[in-house]
């Protein structure tokens, strides 16, 4: 956390706060947030020198945020929300960062909304379906696996390919899954806890590559490529009579199916691996039918 400063004299120019805001997050946030907040402070700056030369940033008030905000997402292109919500996001964060450097005495950024974003309703499965597609899968444990880890935890596709032996935790009294990141996430993970029956077909698969030979635990879970599972699934989908299923339908589904069954949002955000900003901008809108009022999972079709 960045030490706070003793406050400045005089105002602090928007040009020092963005690129010690920016240097401030460049080590410790991903990559593509450090490229979005750093093409919005362009915006950012080119905006008050055209409007105010050399403003300071304790002199920005609510309204002069506001007028940023409508240029930025009418003036220079077409509007959308996910825009307005991305620049509002990087101002919230200067300014949060301003005031922890005793730079400002207000946050003008924190009294504004994000504006709501409409996302198709996605497609999920009901509870008798994804019955039956498990039901269909059964017989082989590694494509019982992938239907679990799918369909049952909400892994990502590229999350299900990267997985290796080791990241399974089966001789534990509650099996888990560790979800491994990458890049500068690389020292997070999260551990999902494994429902039994799919512990149990986990182990046999395990078992079963053990005995074929040239295993390690660093050895990759899935052995098939990302467009070969899209494939096990399909095949699946058609044994089982439902319709026509890929990863995102089996990760939306385990969203569906665990808030139906009274988990928090939050927490199914936290499983899925959601971050605090795609909670916000993309678990809610995307999955908010089934949050308030939460009825039951789609109907059969």
């Amino acid at each position: 956390m960045v030490a706070a400063e003793e406050k400045q004299d005089g105002p602090v120019s928007l040009e020092r706060a963005v690129e010690a805001y920016l240097e401030a997050i460049a080590d410790s946030r991903t990559k593509s947030i450090v490229a979005n907040h750093t093409s919005v402070s362009k915006s950012f700056l080119t905006y008050f020198e055209q409007r105010r030369p050399q403003p300071g940033l304790e002199e920005l008030e609510k309204g002069d945020l506001l007028a940023f905000l409508d240029w930025q997402t009418h003036e220079r292109g077409s509007f959308t929300p996910h825009t307005y919500n991305l620049a509002l996001e990087f101002l919230k964060r200067l300014w949060r960062f301003a005031l922890s450097r005793n730079w400002v005495e207000e946050d003008p950024a924190g009294e504004i909304a994000y504006q709501e974003i409409e996302t198709p309703v996605p497609t999920v499965l009901t509870r008798q379906e994804m019955d039956r597609l498990i039901e269909a899968a059964r017989e082989d444990d590694f494509q019982r696996a992938l239907i679990g880890l799918l369909g049952e935890l909400g892994l990502k596709k590229k999350e299900l390919v990267a997985l290796q032996f080791a990241d399974l935790e089966l001789d534990l009294p509650e099996p888990v899954v560790v979800i491994r990141y990458s890049g500068k996430l690389r020292k997070k993970s999260r551990r999902l806890p494994l429902f039994k029956d799919l512990a149990e077909s986990l182990r046999r698969y395990r078992q079963q590559r053990q005995a074929e030979g040239d295993f390690s635990f660093l050895s990759p879970l899935v052995t098939v490529t990302g467009r070969q599972v899209n494939n096990i699934l399909v095949r699946l989908s058609r044994q089982a009579g439902i319709r026509r299923v890929n990863p995102q339908i089996l990760r939306d589904t385990a969203a569906v199916h665990l808030l139906a069954n009274g988990r928090p949002p939050e927490e199914v955000s936290r499983t899925l691996g959601y971050t605090p900003r795609g909670h916000l901008l993309e678990f809610l809108p995307r999955f908010q039918i089934w949050i308030e009022p939460l009825p039951d999972v789609a109907p059969e079709e």
